[in-house]
C-alpha cells in the first residue's frame, strides 16, 4: 500500500466514524442530558452504541489495545482493505476543545517534539499492521472527544471533535521533526514517575491535513 492509499483507506475510515456519530447526535444528547455516570463512562458507551447503531463489515478476529472500541473490519476503496479500528471516546468541558490528550499505547506514530527546551522522540505503542489469521489489518486511530456543559447532575453535549491520529507510516509527512509536529506537552508530571502522554493539536493537525480534524455541532 502506497503512503497516497494509506491516506485514502484513513479518510474512508474517518468518514465512517463520523457519519455514525453524526447519525446519533440526538441519541447521545439525550444520553448525556439524562444520565447520571461520569461524563466519561458516557462518551465511551455513546461512542460504541454509534457504531453498532450503523453497522461495520466486521472480521472475526479479535483486537487488543488501550482504546475504548476495538473493531477489526473492512473499508471498501472499492476493494475490499481490512482494518483495525482503534476509536478512543474522550469527555471534557466546552473550553477544552482545542487539544486531545493522548497515551503513546494509543497510536503508532514517533512523538517527535520539544518540551521544557529538550528534545524528545517517544515511540507510540500500537503496531501499524496487525497481521493476523492471514488477514494485514491497517491500523487506523480516531479519537472522539465529546465537550458538554455542566448542570448539577446534566450534562449539556455541545459538540463531537473527530480527530485521526495518522499511522505511523505517514511520520515523514506529519511528524518528521522536533520543530514540524502536531503535539503539545501533555499532562503528565515526569518528576512524579507519570507515563508520558502527549496532547493532539487539532490546528496543527488540521493545517497538514483539514479532514483530519471534524466537529459534530449540537448547539
Amino acid at each position: 500500500m502506497t503512503l497516497d492509499q494509506l491516506e485514502r483507506l484513513e479518510q474512508t475510515v474517518m468518514e465512517m466514524v463520523v457519519q455514525a456519530l453524526t447519525d446519533y447526535r440526538e441519541q447521545a444528547a439525550t444520553i448525556f442530558r439524562e444520565e447520571t455516570d461520569q461524563p466519561q463512562d458516557i462518551a465511551e458507551d455513546v461512542a460504541r452504541e454509534a457504531l453498532e447503531a450503523m453497522g461495520v463489515s466486521g472480521i472475526r478476529e479479535r483486537l487488543y489495545g488501550k482504546v475504548d472500541y476495538k473493531k477489526a473490519i473492512y473499508a471498501f476503496l472499492p476493494a475490499a482493505q481490512a482494518v483495525a479500528l482503534m476509536l478512543d471516546a474522550k469527555a471534557e468541558k466546552a473550553n477544552g476543545d482545542r487539544t486531545a490528550t493522548i497515551q503513546m499505547s494509543q497510536t503508532s506514530m514517533r512523538v517527535r517534539m520539544k518540551r521544557k527546551g529538550s528534545n524528545v522522540d517517544e515511540a507510540g505503542k500500537l503496531d501499524q499492521v496487525i497481521r493476523r489469521a492471514g488477514h494485514e489489518l491497517y491500523v487506523v486511530t480516531v479519537i472522539a472527544k465529546f465537550t458538554y456543559d455542566e448542570k448539577g447532575t446534566s450534562h449539556r453535549l455541545r459538540k463531537i471533535i473527530v480527530a485521526c491520529i495518522p499511522n505511523g507510516m505517514l511520520q515523514e509527512r506529519y511528524n518528521p521533526s522536533v520543530e514540524d509536529n502536531i503535539w503539545l506537552a501533555g499532562r503528565n508530571a515526569p518528576t512524579l514517575g507519570e507515563d508520558f502522554r502527549v496532547r493532539l493539536s487539532y490546528s496543527k493537525l488540521r493545517e497538514k491535513s483539514a479532514w483530519r480534524v471534524r466537529e459534530i455541532d449540537l448547539a
